[in-house]
C-alpha cells in the first residue's frame, strides 16, 4: 500500500514551488533539496579559493554565499540587509535589480 508522506517542513521546496535566488532582477533555479543547495554554494565557495585558475576565481564567492543563503536565515538577512543599502547608496542600480515583471 503506497500512502503520501507529508513534508516535513513548510518550506518553498517542500511545497512543490520551485526554489529561486533573485539577483539583479533575474532570476535563478536552485536545486531542489537544501543538501544539493549547501553541496552548490560550498562548490562555489571552494572554487573562489582556487582563484589562480583561469575559469575559477573571486567572482564565485558572492555566487556562493547567495545560493548558501537560501537555507541560512542569518546570511539571508545580512544579504537583504546589503540589497537595501545598495539601492538606497545608489538609485540606479536598484531599478537594476528590481525583479522583472513576465
Amino acid at each position: 500500500m503506497d500512502t503520501a508522506v507529508p513534508p516535513a517542513s513548510d518550506s518553498k521546496a517542500a511545497r512543490g514551488a520551485p526554489v529561486t535566488a533573485v539577483v539583479f532582477g533575474r532570476r535563478y533555479r536552485l536545486p531542489g533539496t537544501p543538501l544539493r543547495r549547501r553541496a552548490l554554494g560550498w562548490s562555489f565557495i571552494a572554487g573562489g579559493m582556487l582563484s589562480f585558475l583561469p575559469v575559477l576565481g573571486p567572482w564565485m564567492f558572492p555566487v556562493g554565499f547567495v545560493i548558501l543563503s537560501v537555507d541560512s536565515r542569518r546570511m539571508r538577512r545580512s544579504r537583504r540587509r546589503l540589497t537595501i543599502t545598495i539601492g538606497r547608496r545608489w538609485p540606479k542600480l536598484n531599478a537594476a535589480m528590481q525583479p522583472k515583471r513576465p
